[in-house]
């Protein structure tokens, strides 16, 4: 049995944005599920890096990513823009679904069982809802294991319609911005589709993607909702604007990393309502504790948020699936729904799976009409006495209902302020050390 003995710092994969924390889990993955990789290796949080425990060294890692990396078919043929439809952007697809190298014999496949399902169901065209469902289930009966990965992550049917987890979107993409497409054409920068080799400039930008060393020439594309700092716009440059600046690795290796969310559909057995989409360490957004949102975030246009999990000792790809597997806080006995009854979760029970600490990011109108990932928190996981408050506040319902009266449209500005206030103040509740002073202040706001 080989031994990992390696240490390799990843300065460029951290917790902020979530591109970087993303493509953590991706390099992870990467590794462990390929041949030529290291099926041993380990990874963990270390302050603001991530750091592999490997047998490989850092140029082992490099040749494995240039010479030996096959992408996961990422695809999304019911969506308008991802390159199977008359007028898509075909900079990507169309070199890549004629691909002779051996690395792109998956995504290959892909594109051609896609396009027969497509032409089997005479789709010229983005499908409309009930055509979209069809799609879909055709789509999951017969695609292969890596693409159903890729699907479960992006889209999940439930009763009547798909459901789309927010880290990927609307069933992955964001607008007109198609993820898939845009991961396509990246593939096609940083390889020859025919010979499988890297281009000039690959090298260079997996340094600048692994170790955040400093390289010129970075493309001019979008990256979504990932990584709001490079999103381009006002501010972006030394000059008074610049065009979105994205390296290639780093759009790959998110969406790589993003399988390890896989979504699922979830009913309790005494229950008669409709089932709901479950998705790791996700809840409904909640502007308190942060100082960056607004009530106004939370009423009008949120996806959610997601609290995404840091630990700091060495773990396999196998363990941290399963953390994501079960990718959920309780309060009480009920599943925690918003970020406060997340934050009450880690302070009354901390957490028993070795988890260190929580980056907490909202899914919010940022830019224009576009969704970003805006890291709200860094909540680290120990006990918080005064936490165990909140649960009395909750008797009956009680803060649950007072907080919904304050998200009525209707509601007066004056309880939208006090309940803004409250929150904020029960946040803190949550935080070890809140002293006399927070709970007065609490007892205050809720008065």
């Amino acid at each position: 049995m080989q031994t990992s003995t390696n240490e390799i710092v990843l300065a460029g994969c951290t917790p902020t944005p979530l591109a970087n924390y993303l493509k953590a889990l991706g390099v992870l993955r990467i590794l462990t599920e390929s041949d030529e990789g290291d099926p041993l290796v380990r990874g963990r949080w270390q302050g603001e890096c991530f750091i592999l425990h490997t047998r490989l060294n850092e140029d082992d890692l490099k040749r494995f990513f240039l010479e030996a990396y096959a992408p996961t078919p990422i695809l999304a043929p019911w969506n308008g823009g991802s390159g199977f439809y008359p007028g898509d952007n075909q900079d990507g697809i169309r070199p890549l679904s004629d691909a002779e190298a051996r690395r792109f014999q998956a995504i290959r496949q892909a594109i051609h069982e896609a396009r027969e399902i497509l032409d089997g169901m005479r789709l010229t065209d983005k499908p409309d809802k009930e055509a979209k469902q069809r799609l879909l289930t055709l789509l999951r009966s017969r695609a292969d294991e890596r693409f159903l990965a890729w699907m479960d992550a992006a889209v999940v049917l439930t009763d009547g319609t798909p459901g789309y987890p927010p880290l990927l979107g609307t069933g992955g993409n964001d607008g007109r911005l198609d993820f898939t497409n845009n991961f396509m054409q990246r593939l096609v920068e940083l390889f020859d589709p025919q010979s499988g080799e890297p281009c000039g400039i690959a090298a260079a930008w997996l340094e600048h993607s692994l170790w955040a060393t400093v390289t010129p020439g970075l493309e001019k594309s979008a990256i979504g909702q990932f990584a709001p700092g490079q999103a381009g716009g006002a501010n972006a440059t030394s000059g008074f604007s610049s065009a979105p600046r994205v390296n290639a690795w780093d759009f790959i290796l998110m969406l790589e990393g993003a399988l390890l969310f896989a979504a699922a559909t979830t009913r309790r057995l005494e229950s008669s309502q409709t089932a709901g989409l479950s998705y790791p360490f996700t809840v409904h957004a909640n502007h308190g504790g942060s100082g960056v949102a607004a009530m106004a975030d939370v009423q009008s246009a949120s996806r959610g948020e997601i609290w995404l999990p840091l630990w700091q000792q060495p773990a396999s790809l196998h363990e941290i699936a399963a953390l994501f597997s079960e990718g959920r806080a309780t309060v009480g006995r009920r599943v925690a729904q918003d970020g406060l009854d997340f934050a009450c979760a880690i302070g009354q029970l901390g957490t028993d799976r070795g988890i260190a600490a929580f980056q907490r990011y909202g899914f919010m109108v940022r830019n224009g009409l576009a969704y970003l990932a805006t890291p709200l928190d860094r909540v680290h996981t120990c006990r918080a006495p005064s936490a165990d408050l909140i649960a009395d506040l909750n008797q009956g319902q009680f803060l649950d209902r007072l907080r919904q009266m304050a998200r009525d449209k209707n509601a007066p500005a004056s309880l939208k302020r006090v309940i803004a206030q409250l929150e904020n103040a029960l946040f803190a509740l949550t935080r070890p050390g809140v002293g006399q002073a927070g709970i007065q202040r609490a007892i205050i706001h809720l008065g």
